[in-house]
Order: structure tokens, then sequence, then C-alpha cells
């Protein structure tokens, strides 16, 4: 019978050595697989141009707009309390992405439509909620890390301002899919024509009908997109600036009817918002801004196709969006 020999400092230090390279590799491996794909594609000098106040390009000098406020309004889909803020990579993504831009002095009020799937450097968390280096993704997919909340919101407020050369953003307003009907109902419903059919999802909702939509209708209309018409999302976009377009002129009226409708329809949405904006900003914001011009939707121009992890993305023109940039955020030098 042999005894078993008691370890040695010498062995314990050995082992204990081992353990610690074990750890610190395993460590490594993890931080490998969450930064394997960290590698955003370089914008070439299109950002670089926006880091003065003043720049020139093809001979022409710009300076930036003072003064300006911008909103980023998202629409997440998700349902109330549905996001678990333990889980930093289920926040739900951002399926609608709008920037409003107002300018007092111009006395305008812009937008930037955003396509959902556009391919753009996107911040990623990992597991623990560490950021864990930079991606190119679909932008919706920014909100989808982070707790849901104020976190994720920050991240696609981050993506949208990577994207548009890092314009600064002031505010974000999100809304997930229960504020939908809130929303509409508080506008007394809107009327659009169905250019596609909805009858899988509501018998009354048939193709080339004049409808104004109440209760889940309206959701249906500006969310549904798989098993509508050509179930894309450009499709669906277009939907949602029919929608937007009579929603803006309904809300328009209502707020030169009574300056206290944004305040009470701020208190209808609040349990459906997350937002940095205060009742008392939102209210000012619009009431100042209640009669100021309502430029064109900017779309920005770019290829739509299937991507190798077989979703679909959008690759934006540089030279579009850098126009859209340049049209709202600064002006030619006099």
């Amino acid at each position: 019978m042999h005894r078993k020999h008691p370890l040695r400092k010498r062995d314990i230090l050995v082992i204990g050595t081992v353990v610690v390279l074990v750890l610190v590799g395993a460590y490594v491996a993890a931080q490998w697989l969450e930064d394997r794909n960290a590698n955003p594609e370089p914008r070439g000098d299109y950002t670089l141009r926006y880091e003065d106040e003043q720049m020139t390009i093809n001979g022409v000098t710009y300076r930036q707009r003072k003064n300006l406020t911008t909103i980023l309004f998202m629409g997440i889909d998700q349902e109330s309390g549905q996001a678990q803020s333990t889980n930093f990579r289920n926040g739900g993504q951002a399926d609608f992405l709008r920037l409003i831009v107002i300018d007092p002095a111009g006395k305008t009020v812009s937008q930037i439509q955003i396509d959902r799937d556009t391919m753009t450097p996107v911040t990623v968390l990992g597991v623990l909620g560490n950021r864990s280096g930079m991606r190119t993704l679909q932008i919706c997919l920014s909100h989808g890390f982070g707790d849901g909340r104020e976190q994720s919101c920050e991240l696609t407020v981050e993506a949208v301002s990577n994207l548009l050369f890092n314009v600064p953003i002031n505010y974000y307003v999100a809304m997930n899919l229960d504020g939908i009907e809130a929303l509409n109902e508080s506008l007394g419903g809107i009327t659009v024509t169905l250019e596609d059919d909805f009858t899988s999802l509501d018998p009354t909702m048939t193709k080339g009908s004049t409808l104004t939509l109440h209760g889940k209708q309206a959701e249906y209309f500006v969310r549904s997109r798989m098993s509508v018409g050509a179930g894309t999302n450009e499709a669906r976009m277009a939907r949602q600036q029919q929608y937007l377009t009579q929603m803006v002129d309904a809300l328009h009226e209502k707020v030169l009817s009574s300056e206290s409708y944004v305040g009470e329809l701020f208190d209808v949405l609040t349990d459906y918002l997350v937002t940095n904006l205060s009742r008392a900003q939102m209210v000012n914001e619009a009431w100042a801004a209640r009669n100021y011009r309502r430029n064109p939707v900017s779309v920005p121009e770019g290829t739509h196709l299937v991507g190798e992890s077989g979703f679909m993305e959008f690759h934006v023109d540089e030279d579009s969006l850098e126009q859209i940039v340049l049209d709202l955020f600064y002006q030619k030098s006099k």
C-alpha cells in the first residue's frame, strides 16, 4: 500500500499557475469570439471632414448651423415590459428610425428617414454588458444590445450619429408596440388607403379600400411586413410614410387648436415611451415649432441586397447621405 505524499509548496505553485493560465486562456478566447467580427469597414475621409465647424468640399466652404435641435424617434418591436434588463442582448430591434431636425433660425422642421436594414458600425455588448467592439450590422440591431431602455436608446443614437458622420443628436424618443394604438386613438384615428391586402390580419382591411384605422389596425398597417404585399421593409417604409404624413397633419391641427395637447399626449403615451425629453421640453419644442415650414422627408439613396447571412441589407450611397447632412446641418459660407 502506497502512502499519498502531501503536495509540496512548489507543486501547489505549479498547479496554481496552470489554473490561472487556463482561466486567462478561456477569457482571451471568449474575447476573441466577441471581437472576431468587430472590424467595421473604413468610411474613407467622409467622417474626418466633419470634425471641424467649417470645411471645404469641391471648392465650396460650409459652416455648421447653430442651435439645431435633433430628436431621434424609434419604433421598437417589443411590447411593454418585454425587454429583459438582465440580458444585454435582448433590447428589441428599432424597426422604425426617423431623425427630426428643428432649425429655429430657418424656422424649418426636417426629417431623415433611416432604413432599419442600413449597414453601419454598431457597438456590440458582451453578455456581461461590457463594450466588446463594433461590428457592421443592420442599424436596427443597435437597440437589441443594452437593457431595452435608456442604454439601448443611447446605443442606437450612437449608431445613427456615426452613420450621419457624427452629427450631434440631442434627444431620443422610443415607443414600443403598445404605444401605436394609444397614439392613433389620441388623434381620433388616421385615414389611409390600403395598397396591400391585410385581410389575414383583419377581414375589413381589404386592398384598395380607404378607411380610418382604429384599434390594432394602426399597428397592422405600420408594422406588418412578411405577411403583407411584397414583404420588404422598403414597402413597409412606404406605408409608414403614408401613415406619418396623415398623422403629422392631424397632430399639427391638434397642436394649433390647443397648447395643452402635446402635454396631454405625453401623459397618454408615457407608459409606452423611453425618452430623455422631459414633458416640459417636449411641450416647448412642439409649441415653438408649430408654425415652422415642414420640409420634404430626406431619404438616403442606396442598394438593397440579401447579405451572406441571408438577411436583407441596405448599403447607403455615401455621396447621397453626405448631401443630406450638408443640406440640414451646414450652410454655405458667404
